[in-house]
């Protein structure tokens, strides 16, 4: 994948301001941070895991909630 591809952008962008007091909202960053972490994988491994397709699939369907089918 290309370093200025947007896949491997949104991937490494880190938000530039600050946020108002109270409660910090959830980031999409955050949220696959912890779901890599449950599945062994981390943000810089992601790309080399994502390439190797048949392995990226059994990830995908095992992290899958109940009940999801693939989508063709």
């Amino acid at each position: 994948m290309p370093p200025d591809s947007l896949p491997r952008v949104a991937l490494i962008w880190t938000q530039q301001w600050k946020r108002n007091r109270g409660r910090p909202k959830e980031t999409w960053r955050r949220t696959v941070g912890r779901e890599f972490k449950n599945s062994g994988l981390t943000l810089q491994t992601a790309p080399a895991t994502t390439a190797d397709r048949p392995n990226w699939r059994s990830l995908a369907v095992a992290e899958a909630p109940n009940g999801a089918e693939r989508i063709e």
